[in-house]
């Protein structure tokens, strides 16, 4: 089994790579019950005002980019 890399403990847990095999590249630091730093949460999460107008039935559909 390939050695298990976790996220340091206090920064970002943005993960590359697949198949198990991941590395945290990012080491910025976050607060305490934070899981990503500023610029990778904006990826990872889908404001709320954003969810409510794509079910709104306005035609729009999220659009989604890979990160990798």
């Amino acid at each position: 089994m390939a050695d298990m890399s976790l996220p340091r403990p206090g920064c970002c847990k943005w993960a590359e790579g697949d198949a198990g095999n991941y590395i945290f590249p990012c080491s910025t630091r976050v607060e305490a019950g934070v899981s990503y730093c500023t610029e990778h949460s904006a990826i990872v999460y889908i404001p709320p005002e954003e969810r409510r107008r794509s079910r709104s039935g306005g035609g729009m559909s999220l659009s989604f980019r890979r990160a990798a």
